[in-house]
């Protein structure tokens, strides 16, 4: 047997799909995993265990599932919206800032009722502008939620001016967004492929046929005070009609201003009564009275209240219905239905230079004629693909939208391409479709410090895909923990993007559900003591002490436990919620323990040649970075323990972080595989950078 060394420098095409085992002949064989698991690929190339999810508070209603919502008010005021449903069966909001609960003024945790139950989670969208949340749902009318305070929230009914016709109970919009300083609605059950645009710059106005006061024609007669000081119309007050078959009667208008005299005021004419000049001028003359001939009814009467039995009054700039006949201006309100073979529902919607829409069975593109903007008069949809979108919302990530396909199986990359002046979308779980086995429910994009997005799986399973399209870097990685993930959010944190979660555990017996932030683990700032890998988790930072409490959470539970970033046995959480030390500590972190493990796929020396030939790996070198702790070995076989204190490191404390290269020799003989298997089981930090088995191949 010829020894051959093999280099795997990089991890960047993750996690790959059993059907690949065979394709030694594709580029990403050789940086892709047979096993990625609760390890994050960096976009450089290298895979880092994933820190451990930090306790923020136990579930509004542990009992009943979470809905997550991220509020984003500015880079320094983010919050994670907790809505729920308690035990009465009410709908309730609780508040997340700087990952803990929001308190009201006396101390209490801030919770505010809520119109939404456990049974419309599924079906609420949402669309921020400024300090408002836009919530829609097909059973409830579209409302709004405000924030003024970190505990002053509010629920509103929004009051749109032309609601449509169609809309009604069960029968309200599911999707929304802004799109050219418009608000955008779409996807009544009963109009599943339509949608309503609001007026430009005005989101409560959906008419889609107005005129701006005044309207032609009404500049022409202004009301007259006859001495009275007051131009109001009320009695006494009159206007003059010119000779020459001057008219006016219902439709018609005057200028004036209103009781204050401080502001124009246009009002216009609701009554039955006719004023005609036919031959010669006619003064009318407002009265309170019954009108004789040359009188007609006040707009306002002596108090200053408007008669609105015969007057509508609107001020200067303000926009009211087109006359009978006259069609939209260009910034009027658009109702448009995709004129599809099917009436697929629209499932979202994406904000770009045009509008992207994603219905259940194809992709759309909304915007105006020549590349201009949406106007009642310039508008156009084009069919852009058929992948079909499931009922789950999308994530813009760069230039791109990434949304789950109608099945729930596959990632979609949806971005638009110069050369074909069009949308075009990609299969981003094509080499690794089995990870999405039972479908894709939930998703939430980390920006910063790496570009991750991460997806709740049916069964529980929380992906995370490192996505940087520019450095060719698709890679999928899968977390699991002790209980299940069923809700996610991500906000801005402190230099970096956090993720939030709520997770289902079965804590001595009895489920319990938790909200949970993913803790970055080991930042450049930490040292091995301040490495967060344990989930459920708390810390312990102070004076130094051999008994930790606050675990309550945990009761009866099994802990590990890394005091002074030293690993100390596991512990079981007592009944008063602490554990007791074998020695005194000052930063304690104890929580629920979680395995990571990287696994190469089947090692190829040459191009080909070693399949399914018996092989032997001798030793295999590790290069590491900042890491402590850790196993290698095959899977299913023995496992050689990786020491990182260095000889002449002192005793009486944890050993350093590990930077560089660890040589192991393999504990395993001869098979046709070739697997090196990587594993990390203590709450201590891991990254591999590069792995090199040195392999025996038989002839």
């Amino acid at each position: 047997m010829a020894l051959q060394t093999q280099l795997i420098t990089n991890f960047t095409s993750g996690e790959l799909s059993p059907r690949l085992e065979g394709r030694v002949d594709l580029a990403r064989y050789y940086n892709g995993c047979r096993e990625l698991k609760n390890f994050i690929v960096h976009p450089h190339g290298g895979a880092s265990r994933r820190g451990g999810f930090r306790l923020a508070a136990e579930a509004g209603n542990p009992a009943k599932p979470s809905l997550l919502l991220a509020f984003e008010f500015n880079a320094e005021q983010a919050y994670v919206l907790e809505f729920f449903e308690d035990a009465a069966g009410n709908g309730k909001m609780r508040v997340f800032k700087d990952s803990g609960l929001v308190l009201d003024g006396g101390g209490a945790v801030y919770a505010l009722g809520s119109p939404y139950a456990q049974a419309d989670f599924a079906r609420l969208r949402h669309v921020q502008s400024n300090d408002t949340l836009f919530l829609v749902h097909p059973d409830h009318p579209p409302r709004t939620l405000t924030r003024t305070d970190h505990a002053a929230w509010a629920f509103a009914e929004i009051a749109f001016t032309g609601t449509p016709e169609a809309w009604g109970p069960g029968n309200q919009p599911t999707a929304v967004c802004f799109f050219e300083q418009r608000l955008v609605l779409a996807a009544t059950p009963g109009e599943p492929n339509t949608l309503w645009f609001s007026r430009a710059g005005d989101f409560f106005d959906l008419r889609t046929a107005t005129r701006e006061v005044p309207l032609d024609g009404w500049r022409d007669v202004e009301i007259a005070d006859n001495g009275q000081n007051a131009t109001d119309g009320r009695a006494g007050n009159r206007f003059t009609l010119y000779a020459g078959d001057a008219s006016f009667q219902g439709g018609s208008a005057l200028k004036g201003r209103d009781p204050s005299g401080a502001e124009i005021r246009y009002y216009r004419y609701k009554g039955a009564l006719t004023r005609l000049a036919a031959t010669a001028d006619l003064t009318v003359t407002f009265t309170d009275d019954t009108p004789a001939a040359a009188q007609i009814e006040s707009v306002h009467d002596a108090s200053g209240a408007l008669r609105a039995a015969f007057w509508e009054e609107f001020a200067p700039g303000e926009r009211i219905p087109a006359p009978t006949g006259q069609g939209p201006e260009e910034d009027d309100g658009i109702e448009v239905t995709l004129a599809a073979a099917q009436a697929n529902a629209i499932e979202f919607l994406a904000p770009k230079s045009r509008l992207w829409v994603g219905t259940a069975g194809a992709e759309w593109t909304l915007g105006g004629e020549g590349g201009g903007a949406v106007t009642p008069l310039s508008i156009k949809a084009s069919l852009e693909g058929v992948a079909g979108a499931a009922r789950v919302r999308p994530e813009a990530v760069g230039q791109a939208t990434l949304f789950v396909q109608r099945q729930g199986r596959k990632l979609r990359e949806l971005t638009y391409r110069f050369e074909s002046d069009g949308l075009a979308s990609r299969d981003l779980t094509l080499l690794a479709e089995h990870l999405t086995r039972g479908g894709i429910t939930a998703l939430a994009y980390a920006q910063e410090p790496d570009s991750v997005l991460f997806c709740v799986r049916a069964d529980g399973t929380l992906l995370a895909l490192t996505y940087e399209p520019d450095q060719d870097v698709i890679a999928w990685s899968r977390m699991d923990t002790a209980g299940s993930f069923e809700a996610l959010a991500c906000v801005p944190g402190a230099g970096r993007d956090q993720l939030w979660a709520v997770v289902r555990r079965l804590v001595d017996g009895a489920e319990k559900r938790f909200v949970e932030v993913l803790d970055p683990g080991l930042t450049p700032e930490r040292d091995a003591a301040h490495g967060f890998f344990v989930d459920c988790g708390l810390t312990y930072e102070g004076e130094p002490a051999a008994r930790v409490t606050g675990l309550a959470h945990l009761a009866g539970e099994t802990v590990q436990v890394l005091a002074d970033g030293a690993v100390l046995p596991p512990r079981q959480v007592d009944g008063e919620g602490g554990i007791d030390l074998d020695r005194s500590a000052s930063v304690v972190h104890a929580g629920l323990g979680y395995e990571s493990a990287l696994t190469t796929m089947r090692l190829e020396t040459g191009q080909g040649e070693s399949q399914t030939r018996k092989k032997r790996v001798t030793q295999v070198a590790v290069r590491f970075y900042r890491t402590l702790g850790g196993s290698l070995g095959a899977p299913d076989g023995p496992v050689e323990t990786m020491h990182f204190r260095a000889s002449g490191g002192a005793m009486d404390r944890a050993p350093e972080l590990w930077s560089g290269d660890r040589v192991v020799k393999f504990p395993q003989g001869s098979n046709t595989d070739g697997l090196v298997r990587i594993t990390a089981d203590q709450p201590l930090p891991m990254t591999v950078l590069l792995v090199s088995p040195v392999v025996a191949v038989q002839s």
